[in-house]
């Protein structure tokens, strides 16, 4: 009977172990990350370089016309006053006498008596991006040194573009334009005379 026990045993002894090694572990897997993506970009486009404009070695010119309605009476060249002009590699400054100690002569517009409107025509293509313009009683114009208070008795006049208004009041006035180019700021200054008669 104890054999029998004993075979019994052994029996279900090698059952079990068979059983055992028959599982096999299976060992734990890490997921695999998900793929980074990286966005296409899109290249920088290559700079747009501006080429520089032609610059006069000399400043332009200013040349004013004297219109009635449609109709222009009188063309004359101002007086050309301060001056800082440059260009790429050079430039120069010039000085003048104040628009009050100037003998104008020639540079002289005649209203007869008229309104109607002042166009700046500036020689060359190279034309100014800012225009400013004011105006002084030609009273003070004496032909001797002006005082503080003449120099500084001046009112600002309207530029629409490259026009400005007159209204013939009956009154004479030294007018003084300014100027200033792009690039390298350039600026100029010039003057002229309106008579009303």
């Amino acid at each position: 009977m104890k054999k029998i026990f004993i075979v019994i045993v052994a029996v279900i002894m090698v059952f079990a172990l068979t059983a055992c090694n028959g599982e096999q572990a299976t060992p734990e897997t890490t997921p695999e990350p998900d793929p980074i993506i990286v966005p296409e970009t899109t290249p920088e486009p290559d700079p747009i370089i501006v080429p520089e404009p032609d610059i006069p070695r000399n400043s332009p010119q200013l040349f004013v016309v004297f219109t009635e309605g449609e109709q222009s009476t009188q063309r004359i060249q101002s007086i050309q006053g301060v001056t800082n002009w440059f260009w790429g590699d050079g430039g120069y400054l010039s000085d003048s006498p104040h628009p009050l100690q100037i003998h104008f002569d020639d540079a002289t517009l005649f209203l007869n008596n008229q309104t109607g409107e002042i166009e700046l025509e500036f020689s060359g293509e190279f034309m100014p991006i800012h225009i400013t313009a004011r105006r002084w009683s030609a009273e003070y114009a004496t032909g001797t040194q002006p005082s503080d208070e003449m120099f500084n008795n001046w009112e600002e006049v309207e530029v629409n573009g490259k026009t400005i208004g007159v209204i013939n009041d009956g009154n004479n006035y030294i007018y003084e334009v300014t100027a200033t180019w792009p690039i390298y700021s350039s600026t100029a200054s010039y003057a002229f005379r309106v008579i009303s008669e």
